[in-house]
């Protein structure tokens, strides 16, 4: 037997007065922490991994996470659940990261190891903006920082510098 689940959600009335309605199948997901703790959610098949990371972080209160598969998949927060390949009842693993933090002379960067974004800011001269190369900032391992500048060092071995 098997279970589908679906939301009906009132748009507005149209100019008769009658209202439109649309369906969104819903999927059913559990997300659980390492230490045990969890949540089941139910979210739009039509979601993103992106708003699924969302619930949970707010479900979970943790901000930093990132969600793994049964099969040790990271999942890409553009990624469609669908596109994803989840399923209903699917049961996923939230790892928290730690936040950490480089500085130099006038400018910090933030970032959690193994993450996809390194968020920045103070001055442009000293590292403040990372614009030109956030889109190679992939897999970070680790950001270390002169007086004037950073460096990123990623997961193959490859060093990002701005």
């Amino acid at each position: 037997l098997t279970q589908i689940c679906f939301k009906i959600v009132a748009l507005n009335t149209d100019c008769s007065g009658l209202w439109m309605f649309r369906v969104e199948q819903m999927l059913q997901v559990t997300v659980s922490l390492t230490s045990g703790r969890g949540a089941s959610l139910s979210i739009p098949l039509a979601s993103t991994v992106g708003d699924l990371k969302t619930m949970v972080q707010e479900s979970l209160g943790k901000p930093f996470l990132r969600l793994i598969t049964a099969d040790e998949r990271k999942l890409k927060p553009s990624e469609f659940l669908e596109a994803a390949g989840l399923q209903d009842g699917a049961q996923l693993t939230a790892i928290v990261g730690e936040a950490k933090l480089a500085a130099t002379r006038y400018a910090f960067a933030l970032w959690c190891c193994g993450g996809d974004r390194v968020l920045t800011w103070g001055h442009s001269d000293f590292g403040g903006d990372s614009s030109a190369v956030q889109d190679q900032l992939k897999s970070v391992q680790q950001v270390q920082a002169t007086c004037g500048a950073f460096a990123a060092i990623l997961a193959d071995g490859s060093v990002v510098t701005w």
